[in-house]
Formats: C-alpha cells, sequence, structure tokens
C-alpha cells in the first residue's frame, strides 16, 4: 500500500494550489475525508451543511459525516468549499475519475514524488496512515473511512509497521 508522507502531502498541496484551486480542493477534501475519486466526485453542494460533510461512502462502506478543516494555512484549509457549495447545490468537482489521475499524475509528477505514489487512493491511505500513527486506535480511523469490517481497516496497521521497519533499518549498525 502506497501512501504520502506529511512533507509529500505539502508539496503535492503547494503545486496543486499553484496550478488550479478547484482541482486543489478536490485532492484536499479527497485527503481529509478520506474518499474515493467516485466519493469525491460525487460530493455535491447540499452535502455541506454548518460546516461539515456528509459523504455517502461506496463500496458497501458507511456514510460518514466530517467537519472540514478550516486553517489559516491555505494548503490545507477546506473553507473554500463552504463558498463552493454555497454557490452551486450541484456536483462541486465536475470532472471524471480520468481527469483527477491525470492532474494527481502532473502535480505529482512537478512535486518530485515516486510515481508509484501517484494516484488518487494514496490520499486515502494517508489520512488513515496519519490517523493511525496519532490515535493509535484502528477503530478511529474504521470510523473516519466507513468502514463496516475492521479488516478492511488492518492495512493501515501494516503501513505504520513497515515505516517502524524502514527507520529501523536505516539506524542498523554492522
Amino acid at each position: 500500500m502506497q501512501y504520502l508522507d506529511r512533507s509529500e502531502l505539502r508539496r503535492l498541496f503547494q503545486i496543486a494550489y499553484d496550478s488550479n484551486r478547484i482541482n486543489h480542493l478536490c485532492l484536499l477534501t479527497m485527503f481529509w475525508s478520506g474518499l474515493r475519486v467516485s466519493e469525491a466526485l460525487a460530493i455535491t453542494g447540499t452535502d455541506i451543511c454548518d460546516g461539515q460533510l456528509s459523504v455517502k461512502r461506496l463500496k458497501k462502506s458507511k456514510a460518514t459525516l466530517h467537519t472540514l478543516k478550516v486553517t489559516s494555512e491555505v494548503l490545507f484549509d477546506q473553507s473554500p468549499l463552504l463558498q463552493l457549495a454555497k454557490e452551486n447545490p450541484g456536483r462541486l468537482f465536475p470532472f471524471s475519475r480520468q481527469w483527477v489521475y491525470q492532474f494527481m499524475q502532473k502535480y505529482g509528477t512537478a512535486a518530485g514524488i515516486h510515481e508509484a505514489k501517484l494516484h488518487p487512493h494514496s490520499l486515502k491511505h494517508a489520512i488513515c496512515v496519519l490517523l493511525y500513527q496519532e490515535t493509535h486506535d484502528l477503530n478511529a480511523v474504521q470510523d473516519w473511512v466507513g468502514h463496516k469490517s475492521v479488516g478492511s481497516t488492518l492495512v493501515y496497521l501494516r503501513a505504520d509497521g513497515a515505516t517502524k521497519a524502514a527507520a529501523a533499518v536505516v539506524g542498523l549498525a554492522l
């Protein structure tokens, strides 16, 4: 499983922000809410109310409700979604899955991110790994992304283990 680390997220979001604000907002929303591409593209203005995003999950996952991340750091601020939703009750990101893959590749390449990580699902993996590292609670991750089974969430525990193993190998002296 490939995911973006904090440094890669910052670089990706900077390039996206500088290139196209709506594309940036799409990627940012996918990250903060742990969305699949199809879930992000299905978001409408009516899904946003009182600073929260209601997500209709796919693949038999449970629907989730996420408070939008509002911060003074523009690269990670979702508040533009509030205005976008106010102006448009319809689809907020009116483009195709292929288009999301293309701009993810374009911005990620410009940000110097390894090509193996340049797929939109790596954003979902990134928030899940960060949540697990922060909370050490698989249930928190499971609830955030709407997994019905904790078995689907266990992959993020493995990612944390792989990160720890890589750090240990770097520190090994022979």
